[in-house]
């Protein structure tokens, strides 16, 4: 693969000051800043360039021996990442065992006498996969070393879309807003002239073949339309080089032909991850292996996400170690992947991962067999619902398993699934029969149907007294799986499934005790215990859930409504059932007599009445 001299996804670091152009403005407020205050905020968009302002335009500003800064990301926990980073400069060993932050940066002072800059960047992984808890000895720190009065410098840089969230460090750091620096995608102005200042620079030597070349990349890369996103600018510039490079000759030269053969800017990311995976299908495996793996680095928010090694070979260990190193190896050779310390890998950045998580996979196939269990002489099951010990007897509904399975388990964009209809069409046998006894070969389930009786025991009554607490595990944790619940592995997968919603609001009319039911409900599926939830509720009660959809959005779009078998499906129930129990009809006269004892009069097969019925004729 051809190398280009372009930053492509990376950050400009302190080596690029002579190619970094067109932050000019913002880099100077960001310097004067800095002599105002100890506690810096930048943020804005993903893709305008914030880490790039921080650790190239500011660091420019100072010279070496005025600025030691240390940037620190999350990985899996940023107050333990706060003090590696910390550890990593003390090459002097002047740390003690008890050394709490504020002591360690002032003996890092001691030793390098540079004030210290501490970067804390992508801080908005703390609130997609932090704690409650993370969140408090974090804030806990930084107001001691801000009350320390210590040479030191906080910048904290997050996504604009995250910064809500800094309002809970308000009470503890009344100061957190005061010095903010917002970084707008790029003007139009300013672009041409980074592009036109970079491709002149001696660092890339590319020859335009006129300017107005740079107008018409802007046009691409905006499409038009509004303010330079300076993450596609990099990517658009890199396959520009790529492409030109194959042309051959002594020059590297961009010119309106080659702009418009890259054509727009949608199409170079996708492109981009297209070429990767077709070289990986070639030199690797398959396509699909490339991008299921590759989702293993993307949230639920479609964000990307740091992993250990470790933690990749665990979430597939189908693959074995040896797959496991060539995905990584290729992918970090490929810049799709860029490694962090401690083992752990990235992609290398956001626009990725969006691009990623809108991309369908195949997924996880459905088991195809279910276990086997010792089964009654008669294989109808009376007015009950069918259980997991008869799922070798559920027949009638292998489409409708096989889509409430996908729904469930592989659309993860949405970690929560409604399963609603008539009653009597069968929703609870389709989950405890058809879903469970697939998902429980893979994933930890549960499953709890609301009754009336549940609601007199006080753990459950709990949940309409008041809101979870975010520190505290949910409490329907505890309702599914004991005592165990407030202790659940939480990298653990659990497939949890709520029957009978419509109890609900049958027994519970207030809506101050529903608007905390919905609160814990939504706690459960915040992303930190790694839950999806499956709600079954009947047809005439789906109304009342409007007001559900604000505590879990898109509760009402990832659905799967049951319906009446037809004729031929209730028959196919009617035949196995029979050969299971060693009783054919052979005779179509007996098998429309028994389809008609069973339908009602708008033509309906009511699973309950041939459950009953068939029930009794085989007992007789």
């Amino acid at each position: 693969m051809t190398r280009t001299p372009f930053k492509f996804l990376d950050a400009y670091g302190k080596a690029d000051t002579e190619i970094f152009f067109g932050r000019e403005e913002e880099v100077e407020s960001l310097y004067q800043m800095s002599f105002q205050t100890n506690l810096l905020l930048v943020y804005g968009v993903s893709g305008t360039g914030k880490t790039s302002l921080v650790q190239c335009g500011l660091a420019g500003k100072f010279e070496s021996s005025d600025l030691f800064d240390i940037t620190i990301r999350r990985k899996n926990n940023l107050n333990d990442a706060f003090c590696d980073e910390l550890k990593k400069h003390d090459l002097e060993s002047s740390f003690e065992a008890d050394f709490t932050a504020d002591k360690m940066i002032h003996s890092l002072y001691l030793d390098y006498l540079r004030p210290i800059y501490l970067i804390f960047d992508q801080f908005e992984e703390l609130f997609i996969l932090g704690s409650p808890q993370e969140e408090a000895m974090f804030v806990k720190t930084i107001k001691r070393l801000l009350v320390a009065e210590l040479p030191c410098k906080i910048i904290i840089v997050i996504r604009e879309e995250y910064l809500g969230h800094l309002s809970g460090f308000e009470k503890a750091i009344p100061q957190i807003f005061d010095k903010r620096l917002r970084v707008e995608p790029m003007s139009r102005a300013n672009a041409r002239r980074v592009i036109i200042n970079t491709l002149h620079s001696e660092k890339i030597k590319v020859t335009l073949s006129d300017e107005q070349v740079a107008e018409t990349i802007i046009d691409k890369v905006t499409e038009g339309m509004g303010r330079v996103q300076l993450t596609y600018l990099q990517v658009f510039l890199d396959k520009l080089y790529r492409v030109a490079a194959l042309r051959g000759g002594d020059k590297v030269i961009f010119d309106h032909e080659l702009v418009n053969e890259i054509g727009r800017i949608e199409d170079v990311l996708r492109d981009f991850l297209d070429e990767q995976l077709d070289v990986f299908a070639l030199e690797v495996d398959t396509k699909e292996l490339g991008l299921k793996w590759l989702k293993l680095f993307v949230s639920d928010k479609g964000t990307k996400i740091p992993i250990k090694r470790q933690d990749i070979e665990r979430a597939m260990p189908e693959l074995g170690r040896l797959k496991h190193f060539n995905y990584l190896q290729f992918f970090v050779n490929h810049r799709i992947l860029r490694p962090l310390d401690s083992d752990q890998y990235e992609l290398i950045h956001d626009s990725l991962a969006l691009k990623l998580s809108q991309t369908k996979t195949v997924g996880i196939p459905m088991p195809l067999t279910v276990p086997a269990k010792q089964l009654p002489s008669n294989p109808f099951v009376n007015f009950a619902a069918y259980n997991p010990e008869m799922a070798e007897l559920f027949f009638g509904r292998d489409k409708d398993i096989r889509e409430l399975f996908d729904k469930v388990i592989n659309d993860t964009a949405v970690r929560s699934t409604l399963v609603f209809g008539p009653i009597g069409v069968g929703k609870t046998s389709l989950i405890r029969a058809g879903l469970m006894p697939r998902v429980q070969q893979l994933f930890r389930t549960g499953y709890l149907a609301l009754s009336r009786e549940l609601f007199e025991l006080p753990v459950f009554n709990e949940l309409f007294l008041g809101p979870p607490l975010k520190k505290d595990p949910p409490r329907f944790l505890e309702l599914f799986f004991g005592e165990e619940g407030k202790t659940l592995n939480t990298d653990e997968r659990k497939i949890l499934t709520i029957d009978q919603l419509e109890e609900v609001f049958i027994w519970v009319t207030e809506s101050a005790q529903l608007e905390f039911f919905y609160r814990h409900l939504a706690h459960l599926i915040d992303g930190h215990y790694n839950c999806d939830l499956v709600l079954v509720i009947r047809d005439e009660f789906f109304a009342n859930l409007q007001d559900l959809e604000s505590f879990i959005p898109g509760i009402l779009e990832e659905q799967m409504r049951v319906k009446h078998l037809d004729r031929y499906g209730a028959a196919e129930v009617i035949r196995r059932n029979l050969h299971y129990a060693k009783f054919d009809v052979e005779d179509e006269q007996v098998m429309d007599r028994i389809l008609q004892n069973v339908t009602e009069g708008d033509g309906k097969v009511n699973l309950t009445f041939l459950q009953l019925y068939m029930y009794k004729l085989l007992s007789t």
